[in-house]
C-alpha cells in the first residue's frame, strides 16, 4: 500500500484504501495462517490504515460540526451517522462474510477446524482493534454512552461476530466433538490437548454482557458446554463405577476413586474455567460416593477390624469431601472403639480367671467341691484383677484408636469427639467396672483401680518389673475420662494418706507433681483436702524437731525412756480415717513419750482436742533373738503388736488370755495381730490352728534363736482384715467367756468401723453416696438463692451441669436432695406446681 492516502471525506475510496489491510491482519482462507500479524503487516502499511480511518473520522466530524456547541442541539443524531457509523457497518458486513467463508479441509474434524480459525482470528481482532483505536475511543464510547448497547469496540465486534455467525448455529456439533475427546481422554486414549484447551476457553471469551463489556459473563460457557460436560460425566462414572465394584472389592474401589477424582480435579482442570470445580466435584461426589455410600459404609468396619491405616484414610478422605456423610461414619466409629473397648476388658477378665482357676485345679485336682469352689474362685479373680494390667488394657485402646484418630482422619472433630464418648463409655462402664446385675446407682470401679495404679506407681516398694512401664501420663489419660472423679479422689486419698502416714511415697516431688495435674485438670477444690493432708505432714515434721529438741533438754533424757517418735497431726476433717475410741493400754516403754508430747501439743494450741488413732501406728523394734554373733532383726510392726512383742521380754511364753489382760485388746485384734508372728514363725502356737488362735489357753511360745534369710521383716502389712472376718463369730463366744467385751468397747477390731458387715468398699461406697447427696444440696442452695425461682427441670439441669466434673447425677438422688432441703425449709413449691422458690 503505497497509494497515496484517500480522500478524508470519500468513505468508498476510505474503504477500498483499507479493506486490504484488514484481509492481511486477519488472513485470508488460502494464506498460512500460522503467519504472525508483524509478519505479514508493515508498520508503514499499518500507520496508513490506521491514517486513513482517523482522516476520515476527524473530517466528518468537523463538517458535521460534532465539536460545535451550538449545532449538536440542533441535530442529535448527526454526530452518530458521520463520525463513524459507515465504517462500522462495512466492518460488521465484512467480518460476517469473511468467517461464511471458512472452508473445513478434507478429513478435518469440526473442533479441529473451529479451533484453527479461532486461532488465526482472535489475533486479527486484536490487531484490528488497534488500527480503529480512534473510532473505539471517540465514535463508539459516545455511541455506548448515549445508550447504545448493540455498538462495540472492534475487537468486540469480532467476537460478537464470530459467536453470531460461527459459533451458535455449531456450538451443539462443537461441544460434542469436545465431550467426545474428554471421554476418549477418560478412557486412556491420546488426544490433542491444546486443541481442546483453546476450543473451552473459547466459550469462556464469547461469554460478553452486552451492558457492561468489563464485566466476566459466563454464561455461555456454562449454558453451552460446562451443564453437558457435567451431565456426561454423571453418565460416565455412573456406568463406570458400578461396573468397578461388580468386578472388585471396596478396597479396591476407594483407591481407584481417589485417582479419578484426582485426574479429574487436577490433571484435566487445565481445560475448564474455575467455576466449574464446585460443580465438578459435587457431580464427581454424587456418582463416586454418595451413590456407593452404603457399601462405604458397610466396609468401614472391616477396615476398623484389618487396622488398614492406609485404606481407613482412603475412606475418610472419600467421605470428608461431602460433610453431610462424617456424622454417620463418626458414630460407627464411636460404637466400634466402645466394644473394642468393652471386648478387651472382657478378653483381660476371662484370662485372669482361666489363670487363677488353672492353678486352683491343679492343686485340688480331686476335691468333688470342685463347682462350688470355682464360684467362689471366680468372684475372688475377678477382685483380684492387678491395677496396673486393668488400667494398661484401657490405654492399650485408646492408644490404637487416637493413633487412627491423628494418622487416618487428620484428627478430625467429629471422629475425635468419637473418640472420646466411646473411651468415657467403655472405661467407665465394662464388665469389671459395673458387673452385670449392678445398681443404678453403684459407682464405676475404674476409679479405685487408678487410685491403685496410681498407689503402685508412687509407693516405694513396688517392684521395679512392676513399676517400669507405668506414668503419671498413664493416670491422666484415664483421669479426664472419668465419670466419677470424686470416687478417684476419695480412694485416691485413703491410699496417699496411707503413703504418708507409713513413709512410702517414692518422693515427695512425685506426689507434688501428680497433684497439681489433678488440680489443673479439675479445679483447686477437686484437691483441696489433699493439699492439706501435705501441709499436715510437714507441719507435723516441724513438731518431730521442736518434740525433739525438747526431750533432749530435759534432765532425766535416755534413749531408752525417750524412744524415737515420729508423731503426725491431722485434720480430722481432711483425712480418710473416722476416729473409734479402743481400749488399748499403751506399753509402759512409749508413756513418757506420750505424755511429753501430748503436753507440748496442747501448751502450743490451747483447747485442741487430740484423739489418738492407735490402729494406724507403726514402730520398728529391734529384736535381739537370733543366734549369738547375728545382728539383731528389725521388726516393722502396728502398735499393737508392738504391745505383744514387749510381753515377751518378760517370759517366753504366753497364753491368750495373759495377752489381753495386759494390753486391754479385743480378741480380733490380738489375734490379727499373731497371724503373720505365726506365719513367719517369730511365735509358736500352741495347740496350732486357726480355731485354737481365739481361744484363752492357747499357749504362744518366743522361737529363739529366730531363724530369718533377712534382717529386716515387716510384720505389719500381714494383718489382713479377712482374718478378722473369719474369726469374727466365734470371738464374741470367747470373749463372753472371758467377760470381756469382744469388740474393746463396742467397736470392731481395728476400731476404725462402726459397722462390722460392711467391707471397706462398701464404706467408700456409702460414705460417698453421702458426700455427692452434700454437693448437692449445696448446689440446689447456690442455684436457687441466685435464680430465686426456678422450674423444677431447669434446676435439673443445672445441678447436673455443675457436678458433672465430680460424678454423674442422677436425677433421683438430685429429686431426693430438693426434698431433704424442702423439709430442712430452705426451699418451698411453688402454687403452680412446677417450680421452687427459694427461703432466705
Amino acid at each position: 500500500m503505497t497509494e497515496m492516502l484517500p480522500r478524508s471525506d470519500d468513505l468508498n475510496a476510505t474503504w477500498n484504501f483499507i479493506q486490504p489491510g484488514i484481509n492481511k491482519i486477519l488472513g485470508s482462507e488460502d494464506s498460512q495462517s500460522t503467519k504472525r500479524v508483524n509478519k505479514v503487516l508493515s508498520p508503514t502499511m499499518y500507520m496508513e490504515i490506521y491514517t486513513a480511518i482517523y482522516n476520515y473520522c476527524v473530517n466528518k466530524s468537523r463538517s458535521s460540526g460534532h465539536f460545535n456547541a451550538d449545532r449538536s442541539t440542533d441535530i442529535p443524531n448527526q454526530s452518530s451517522i458521520l463520525v463513524g457509523s459507515e465504517i462500522y457497518e462495512r466492518l460488521q458486513k465484512y467480518l460476517k462474510h469473511y468467517i461464511n467463508n471458512f472452508q473445513k479441509q478434507p478429513n478435518e474434524s469440526f473442533l479441529k477446524f473451529y479451533v484453527r480459525h479461532w486461532k488465526r482470528y482472535t489475533i486479527g481482532a486484536i490487531f484490528l482493534n488497534h488500527t480503529f483505536d480512534y473510532m473505539n475511543r471517540y465514535w463508539v464510547q459516545k455511541e455506548r454512552s448515549d445508550g447504545k448497547r448493540h455498538i462495540f469496540d472492534v475487537n468486540t465486534l469480532c467476537l460478537m461476530t464470530w459467536k453470531e455467525t460461527m459459533f451458535d448455529p455449531n456450538s451443539e456439533v462443537l461441544v460434542s466433538e469436545i465431550l467426545q475427546q474428554i471421554t476418549d481422554e477418560r478412557d486412556g486414549k491420546s488426544i490433542n490437548r491444546g486443541t481442546l484447551t483453546t476450543a473451552i476457553k473459547s466459550f469462556v471469551a464469547l461469554g460478553i454482557d452486552p451492558q457492561d463489556l468489563k464485566k466476566l459473563n459466563l454464561n455461555v460457557y456454562i449454558q453451552v458446554f460446562e451443564k453437558p460436560f457435567l451431565a456426561k460425566t454423571e453418565e460416565y462414572y455412573r456406568e463406570y463405577s458400578r461396573n468397578y465394584l461388580a468386578t472388585h472389592s471396596v478396597s479396591e474401589y476407594i483407591f481407584e476413586a481417589h485417582h479419578i477424582l484426582y485426574h479429574e480435579e487436577k490433571t484435566l482442570s487445565m481445560y475448564w474455567d474455575e467455576h466449574t470445580k464446585k460443580p465438578l466435584s459435587e457431580t464427581l461426589n454424587k456418582v463416586l460416593i454418595i451413590e456407593h455410600v452404603d457399601k462405604l459404609e458397610s466396609d468401614f468396619i472391616t477396615l476398623l477390624d484389618s487396622r488398614d491405616e492406609a485404606q481407613l484414610s482412603g475412606i475418610y478422605n472419600l467421605m470428608n469431601r461431602d460433610f453431610t456423610l462424617l456424622p454417620k461414619l463418626a458414630a460407627v466409629y464411636e460404637e466400634y472403639i466402645k466394644n473394642s473397648g468393652e471386648n478387651a476388658v472382657k478378653q483381660l477378665l476371662a484370662q485372669h480367671r482361666a489363670a487363677i482357676v488353672n492353678d486352683q485345679n491343679q492343686m485340688n485336682d480331686k476335691n468333688p467341691n470342685q463347682r462350688s469352689i470355682n464360684k467362689k474362685i471366680m468372684l475372688a479373680a475377678t477382685n483380684s484383677l492387678p491395677p496396673k494390667e486393668y488400667i494398661k488394657k484401657l490405654l492399650e485402646v485408646y492408644n490404637l484408636f487416637r493413633g487412627i484418630t491423628m494418622d487416618c482422619f487428620d484428627n478430625d472433630t467429629l471422629f475425635a469427639k468419637a473418640l472420646d464418648n466411646a473411651c468415657r463409655e467403655y472405661i467407665n462402664n465394662n464388665e469389671f467396672a459395673l458387673p452385670p446385675g449392678s445398681l443404678r446407682s453403684a459407682t464405676s470401679r475404674t476409679s479405685e483401680m487408678l487410685a491403685k495404679y496410681s498407689d503402685q506407681l508412687l509407693k516405694r516398694s513396688t517392684k521395679s518389673e512392676i513399676s517400669k512401664d507405668m506414668s503419671i501420663d498413664d493416670i491422666m489419660t484415664i483421669f479426664k475420662f472419668l465419670t466419677d472423679k470424686d470416687a478417684f479422689e476419695s480412694h485416691y486419698r485413703r491410699l496417699f494418706a496411707k503413703r504418708l502416714i507409713h513413709g512410702t511415697s517414692t518422693s515427695d516431688e512425685d506426689e507434688e507433681s501428680i497433684i497439681q495435674r489433678l488440680q489443673s485438670e479439675n479445679s483447686m477444690e477437686y484437691t483441696g483436702k489433699i493439699t492439706k493432708m501435705f501441709q499436715d505432714v510437714r507441719l507435723s515434721k516441724l513438731l518431730e524437731n521442736e518434740f525433739d529438741v525438747m526431750i533432749k533438754r530435759s534432765p532425766d533424757y535416755t534413749s531408752a525412756k525417750y524412744p524415737e517418735v515420729e508423731p503426725f497431726i491431722l485434720a480430722e476433717s481432711m483425712w480418710p480415717f473416722t476416729y473409734q475410741e479402743v481400749e488399748f493400754n499403751l506399753p509402759e516403754e512409749l508413756k513418757p513419750s506420750h505424755e511429753q508430747l501430748q503436753n507440748l501439743y496442747t501448751s502450743k494450741h490451747n483447747g485442741r482436742v487430740l484423739k489418738w488413732l492407735w490402729p494406724l501406728c507403726r514402730a520398728e523394734l529391734i529384736a535381739s533373738i537370733g543366734k549369738p554373733g547375728r545382728e539383731p532383726f528389725i521388726f516393722t510392726v502396728t502398735l499393737f503388736q508392738l504391745s505383744i512383742l514387749l510381753l515377751f521380754n518378760e517370759s517366753n511364753i504366753l497364753t491368750l488370755e495373759e495377752i489381753q489382760d495386759k494390753t486391754n485388746l479385743s480378741i480380733q485384734n490380738i489375734a490379727a495381730s499373731m497371724v503373720p508372728f505365726i506365719k513367719f514363725k517369730l511365735l509358736q502356737q500352741i495347740p496350732p490352728g486357726l480355731e485354737a488362735l481365739i481361744k484363752p489357753e492357747t499357749q504362744f511360745k518366743l522361737s529363739t534363736p529366730y531363724k530369718a534369710l533377712k534382717t529386716n521383716i515387716n510384720f505389719a502389712g500381714g494383718v489382713k482384715n479377712d482374718i478378722l472376718n473369719v474369726l469374727a463369730h466365734s470371738s464374741d463366744v470367747n470373749a463372753r467367756r472371758l467377760g470381756k467385751n469382744p469388740t474393746g468397747n463396742g467397736n470392731n477390731a481395728t476400731g476404725t468401723n462402726s459397722d462390722e458387715e460392711l467391707t471397706e468398699s462398701e464404706r467408700i461406697e456409702k460414705e460417698l453416696s453421702t458426700e455427692r447427696q452434700i454437693f448437692l444440696e449445696a448446689c440446689i442452695v447456690r442455684i436457687m438463692k441466685a435464680k430465686r425461682k426456678l422450674p423444677h427441670s431447669m434446676l435439673v439441669n443445672e445441678c447436673i451441669a455443675q457436678s458433672h466434673q465430680r460424678f454423674n447425677a442422677k436425677v433421683s438422688m438430685i429429686k431426693r436432695a430438693i426434698d431433704n432441703l424442702i423439709q430442712k425449709g430452705y426451699l418451698q413449691r411453688s402454687d403452680d406446681g412446677e417450680s421452687y422458690s427459694y427461703l432466705a
